[in-house]
């Protein structure tokens, strides 16, 4: 009977130890996963920088080009988009509708773009865009295109090796707002991610409630109700048809 009672304890004892040891080893596993990362003690020491920051820091600046009655609208809504992507700067100059469509542009701060096809990302007007308004600025932009394949096959000089030649982007108009009945749209012409971030931000519900404060309709009826949107009423049924524009479609166009 002794003997069952000393093996009973040892028995405890052991089991004691081990759940010490287990507890003790999850305790330090848990405190290094708590534990705030070092803080460099130099200013001047180079910070890591892990690859997702680098490719979102890739292209860090929008050039949108937009007419001047478009300026307070847009500039609330910059100021919401940068405040969401906060690695992106947008640069907005606001010309007169006549100047619009057009890729020259004398804006100082667009000299360090000089080697790309154009210097602004992004157009938007306070209008539609047709696709015969829209032909000579693809003419000029895939001339543009054309001029930069021709100028790198010349700094090559690979005449008996075939090179890879860029293409002009298609510009495809996309809708952002209604206005007065009338669709007000806007295209991108580079390949800047940051310009597809910006037109679906448009189209987010954030960039329609903004353009709401300027009396820039909703496309697509955000303020309806689900039931609304679903079920239409014929009285919902009218205000869709005639104030809203595709969301799907404008989504598609552009890229």
């Amino acid at each position: 009977m002794k003997d069952y009672k000393l093996l009973l304890a040892g028995l405890i004892l052991l089991l004691l130890v081990i759940f010490i040891a287990i507890f003790t080893w999850l305790w330090s596993s848990n405190r290094k996963n708590i534990d705030p990362l070092p803080i460099m003690a130099n200013a001047n020491e180079p910070s890591a920088t892990t690859q997702d920051e680098v490719n979102t820091l890739t292209d860090s600046t929008l050039y949108i080009k937009a007419e001047e009655n478009l300026q307070a609208p847009l500039d609330d809504i910059i100021v919401s988009f940068e405040s969401r992507y906060p690695h992106v700067q947008v640069l907005a100059s606001y010309v007169p509708a006549n100047d619009l469509l057009t890729l020259s542009d004398n804006n100082s701060s667009h000299n360090k773009r000089t080697e790309l096809v154009t210097n602004v990302d992004m157009i938007i007007a306070n209008d539609s865009l047709s696709a015969d308004r829209l032909t000579p600025l693809q003419t000029e932009l895939k001339s543009a295109q054309d001029k930069i394949n021709q100028d790198k096959a010349n700094i090559r000089n690979t005449d008996a090796v075939e090179t890879d030649n860029a293409e002009a982007r298609t510009l495809n108009s996309f809708s952002y707002a209604l206005r007065d009945k009338q669709t007000l749209e806007g295209v991108i012409l580079t390949e800047n991610t940051a310009a597809i971030n910006f037109r679906n931000f448009l189209l987010s519900s954030t960039g329609q409630d903004i353009l709401e404060k300027y009396d820039y309709y909703n496309i697509e009826g955000y303020k309806n109700s689900v039931d609304d949107l679903f079920n239409p009423t014929s009285r919902a049924q009218k205000t869709l048809n005639t104030n809203t524009v595709n969301v799907a479609d404008a989504l598609s166009n552009g890229e």
